[in-house]
């Protein structure tokens, strides 16, 4: 037996499985900022070097400072999306149900004296009204916090380019060589 779109359980029982799966999505996004971090910890390694170079000018030619000045850009918009990302926000609950038994119950069956299925359907009416504004809260919280999070990854992620380019310079500079080291078995 199919149920029909109109009946108000079916539509409640449909909605709160929405709610449930918007805020639960929207909980997972932070649960992915392990991601964005490790590009971050990866693009910070060399990080302090490759500013000295570009504040002491010790790189001939101007390709250098372009590519870091791209990088830093990149870096610093991936930044504010993430910091954008992490800002609280606030997502929307139901409200307790005492609410429709003790205040709306009053009230409608005030207006509709008698007959219950007025007031019966009425109330769900009222619950759905809640459930569609809580829905739409969520899935609107939920959609901008992911966009945040995928421009900041995006971003960092395009930061690497430069940032390799940066670090090729920087090793070219600094002559980062493997070295040998001799192992003996003196004690100091």
């Amino acid at each position: 037996m199919s149920k029909s779109f109109y009946e108000l359980d079916y539509i409640i029982e449909v909605s709160e499985k929405r709610l449930a799966e918007y805020t639960a999505l929207y909980q997972k996004v932070p649960e992915r900022l392990t991601n964005i971090i490790l590009v971050y910890s990866a693009l910070s390694i060399f990080l302090i070097p490759m500013t000295q170079h570009a504040l002491e000018a010790d790189i001939a030619g101007i390709l250098y400072y372009t590519v870091f000045i791209l990088f830093v850009g990149l870096l610093l918009i991936s930044l504010l999306y993430f910091v954008r990302l992490l800002l609280p926000v606030e997502i929307a609950y139901l409200d307790p149900p005492k609410k429709y038994y003790d205040i709306f119950l009053s009230q409608i069956e005030a207006l509709h004296l008698g007959n219950q299925q007025i007031v019966n359907d009425s109330l769900k009416g009222s619950y759905i009204l809640e459930l569609e504004n809580a829905i739409q809260i969520n899935s609107s919280v939920f959609r901008r916090k992911s966009s945040f999070f995928y421009k900041a990854l995006l971003f960092a992620l395009l930061a690497a380019v430069p940032y390799i380019v940066c670090l090729e310079f920087h090793l070219s500079k600094s002559g980062h060589r493997a070295e040998k080291i001799e192992l003996t078995g003196k004690k100091l």
